[in-house]
């Protein structure tokens, strides 16, 4: 079965020429599917217009996407699609085209097998060694977008196996909480849930777009340092594909249970994944 398109032509190959490849020069989406439909979908897309908007890309027609992912999927219940789109080949080194042709990748990868048990468990977080840019000074283009220069990234989860943890709490030069790893955090302080930010360096995550359409005005956002986080706290972690997900530890530190989490994951399951 073919596992991934470019340009919509299967098992193809991205150009050494392509930017995506030469800068980080693109955008992309992770999108669960769950029987064939990402409930998620129009958020996505919403995203990937702004972030097109942002780099100047012209923005791929969401019809055409829409159905290469069904190909993609050909019958597979649950998998995950990561959607990339580049600014495709051409420019002059850091100068980019005047007309781009951009590049669409997509690739299926297997729905991950070990969520159901880190939503069961909770999930052991780091804080990350590894500090954000407070306030960079392309903020206003790449602010929570889902830009394709993540080598800081990596670099955070190259640290988390080094010290054996599932996530990473990441935070800026001030101490700041930017977010997690993989995901948006969601700190719950004697019943209230706050999402710390948002963060100008934040990606605008989905899941927690969903969860700020669901729970209303019972979400707050604010910033929070890292250092005023209590011995009470209870965190989350939330992205588009794992849900809402309970932090166990915390640089291993036990921390507080939420008793409502497991009523969100079962909204998440009734209205995402079911």
């Amino acid at each position: 079965m073919t596992r991934w398109l470019v340009n919509g032509v299967p098992d193809a190959l991205v150009p050494p020429t392509d930017r995506g490849l030469l800068y980080g020069d693109g955008l992309f989406e992770t999108i669960a599917f769950h029987g064939g439909r990402s409930a998620l979908w129009r958020l996505h897309m919403v995203r990937l217009a702004e972030g097109c908007r942002r780099l100047g890309l012209p923005p791929p027609d969401p019809e055409l996407l829409a159905e290469e992912c069904r190909a993609l999927l050909a019958g597979t219940a649950h998998a995950v699609i990561r959607l990339g789109i580049t600014r495709g080949s051409g420019g002059r080194a850091y100068f980019p085209p005047e007309s781009p042709e951009p590049t669409r990748i997509m690739v299926r990868r297997e729905f991950p097998a070990d969520i159901d048990a880190q939503r069961a468990r909770g999930i052991a977080m780091r804080t990350s060694p590894i500090a954000l840019a407070a306030g960079p000074p392309a903020t206003d283009h790449l602010g929570g977008i889902k830009h394709s220069s993540r080598l800081e990234q990596v670099l955070i989860a190259a640290d988390c196996m080094d010290h054996a943890a599932d996530e990473a709490l990441v935070l800026d030069a001030e101490g700041m909480i930017v977010e997690g790893l993989a995901g948006n955090i969601v700190l719950v302080r004697a019943g209230e849930m706050i999402a710390p930010g948002p963060h100008p360096a934040a990606v605008a995550g989905v899941g927690l777009e969903w969860l700020r359409r669901a729970a209303g005005p019972a979400l707050s956002e604010r910033p929070v340092a890292a250092a005023q986080l209590q011995g009470g706290d209870s965190l989350w972690v939330i992205n588009s594909v794992r849900g809402p997900c309970r932090v166990r530890t915390l640089d291993g530190r036990e921390l507080a249970p939420d008793s409502r989490l497991a009523g969100w994951q079962r909204r998440w399951f009734e209205e995402i994944e079911k």
